[in-house]
């Protein structure tokens, strides 16, 4: 009798050098989304944002803490703050078409990631939830045409989004769904000392930074991680963790090379 982890969907979290994730963004066709604590607890309990990531083409690891505490420090850690300081600092789009959807203006985003023909997109607070305002930024998207989509409004939004582009179609540009990237990148707000993040600490710094705006989302994923304690202690040796009837496993490859994962949010 086969058990719910070995039917439930798969979802490999996967250790990547930064050359080999942009890489396979410039190649197009590829969606990256990078996994944390609050992630984990929105799998639980929110359908399309599970559908999202089990269609992604990669997920990263963006959890000093999870690596830290419960992996042994045997992932690399790619944050999508890092990756978008890694492109910009390599101009690896100079060439291309890029679309960022977030709280930003054109000269802000411009002045972080070089690129050929840039815009900016800045949908309504809680758009999500407004067909009209998803149909107007899918809409823009078609428009553009862009190689590259930066989707910077934040979870579930940018994961949920990038799903129903996909579904709209729009498959050719690469998307990276990263948060806060530009507003750290702009010095809109400040990111921890390496030496905070690499002890899993990063969140007790961004904690007492904006206490106001990251008290609820912290006390929340305080009571996912204390209710998974379980699992999480297993996770070392069993590398998989389920989360919402989906099957986390995460995986160090080395090497610059990478096979895409398949379904609407990848190469296909």
């Amino acid at each position: 009798m086969p058990t719910l982890a070995d039917t439930a969907p798969t979802c490999v979290v996967r250790g990547l050098s930064f050359d080999a994730l942009a890489a396979a963004l410039v190649r197009g066709r590829t969606s990256v989304f990078t996994l944390n604590m609050m992630h984990m607890r929105l799998l639980g309990r929110e359908p399309e944002f599970r559908e999202s990531y089990r269609q992604a083409s990669i997920v990263t690891l963006d959890s000093n803490l999870l690596n830290t505490c419960f992996l042994r420090r045997r992932m690399t850690v790619a944050t999508g703050s890092d990756l978008v300081q890694h492109l910009s600092a390599r101009r690896t789009f100079h060439d291309r078409s890029v679309l960022v959807i977030g709280n930003v203006t054109p000269e802000e985003a411009a002045s972080v990631m070089a690129s050929r023909r840039l815009e900016v997109y800045r949908p309504p607070f809680g758009f999500i939830h407004d067909p009209a305002a998803v149909d107007a930024v899918i809409a823009r998207v078609r428009e553009m045409a862009p190689d590259m989509v930066f989707i910077a409004v934040g979870a579930p939004q940018s994961e949920m989004l990038t799903l129903r582009l996909r579904r709209a179609g729009l498959v050719e540009p690469s998307i990276l769904c990263c948060g806060a990237a530009f507003e750290f990148a702009l010095g809109k707000q400040t990111r921890s000392p390496a030496f905070v993040s690499r002890t899993g600490l990063e969140w007790a710094w961004r904690l007492a930074s904006n206490p106001r705006r990251l008290a609820g989302r912290y006390a929340s994923d305080a009571g996912f991680l204390l209710s998974m304690l379980g699992p999480l202690n297993r996770l070392a040796r069993s590398g998989a963790l389920k989360v919402g009837g989906l099957q986390l496993q995460f995986r160090q490859e080395a090497g610059s090379g990478l096979t895409l994962g398949r379904g609407a949010l990848g190469a296909g």
